[in-house]
Formats: structure tokens, C-alpha cells, sequence
């Protein structure tokens, strides 16, 4: 995965915030859910505003004050589920 490259949420996907800290990802075609933590939701959050993974990665280290290792290895630990369960989409 390029850190660059374009990533979005499937279309098939609808995203329900829970109170801000966590949230649930249903995958209308599989009728699969799906939860993310807080972290995960944020990192949700910035795809769906067409940040890059590599933007999402410098946001969360200004927001949750981790290393830029722990950043990375967190977007790019989802957003690795995210593609192999289908939720997202890359390289649009």
C-alpha cells in the first residue's frame, strides 16, 4: 500500500458514530459489522475526508501525541483489515 496513494470508504459502507469514542461499520452488501475504537473511527473519520494514509498518520500523532512509528503502524494495521474485509477502497 502507498502511504500517498488515494484511499476512500466503500460506498457499500455506513459508519455510525457511538458517542464519539467508538463506532460501527456495516458493510451493506455482506450485512457484516463492524466496530472500531476510538482511534480506529478517528483514522475513519480523516479517509472519509479524503486525507491520504500518509496525512492520517501526521494528524494522529498531533492529536493522540504517539511516535510516528506507533502512528503508522496503527493506520496502516486498519487500513489493511479495512481493505482485506473490503470497507475501503484504494488507489482511485
Amino acid at each position: 500500500m502507498e502511504l500517498n496513494q488515494p484511499v476512500k470508504p466503500n460506498p457499500e459502507v455506513v459508519c455510525t458514530d457511538v458517542g464519539g469514542k467508538e463506532a460501527v461499520l456495516l458493510h451493506l452488501d455482506t450485512k457484516k459489522y463492524y466496530s472500531l475504537n476510538q482511534t480506529g473511527l478517528r483514522i475513519w473519520q480523516l479517509l472519509s475526508k479524503g486525507q491520504t494514509p500518509a496525512g492520517v498518520i501526521g494528524q494522529l500523532q498531533d492529536e493522540f501525541d504517539v511516535t510516528p512509528e506507533k502512528a503508522r503502524e496503527s493506520v496502516i494495521d486498519l487500513m489493511n483489515e479495512l481493505i482485506s474485509e473490503k470497507l475501503i477502497q484504494t488507489g482511485i
